[in-house]
């Protein structure tokens, strides 16, 4: 006995004095792993509210960078390009979040 088995496709495998079925893993090994891969994939489903929320939140916080950029400039600290630049990230980031809203809410 050469120490290694055909199995179907050509290759082989070590026997080591163990039977084919060996090899195999039951059903009930894969059992686990996938209620866990359903239960994170559910988990990272958010709700129609928590969606709303978080976009809240992220306007906010463009509000917030305006605000600050704003304040900053006014006192001198900021030289016009970044304030120019601040200001047009604003504008996009909000755009971005009313495109998103919109998507949200059909």
């Amino acid at each position: 006995m050469s120490g290694k088995r055909e199995v179907r496709g050509g290759w082989s495998l070590p026997s080591y004095g163990l039977p084919l079925t060996a090899y195999r893993l039951p059903l009930t090994a894969y059992r686990l792993p996938l209620t866990a891969y359903l239960l994170l994939l559910a988990a990272c489903h958010s709700s129609p509210q928590k969606e709303q929320e978080k976009l809240q939140q992220e306007l906010k916080s463009w509000d917030a960078t305006a605000q600050l950029t704003h304040q900053l400039s006014e006192r001198g600290a900021l030289p016009r390009v970044y304030v120019r630049q601040v200001s047009e990230a604003v504008d996009q980031g909000k755009e971005k979040l009313k495109q998103q809203a919109a998507q949200s809410s059909q």
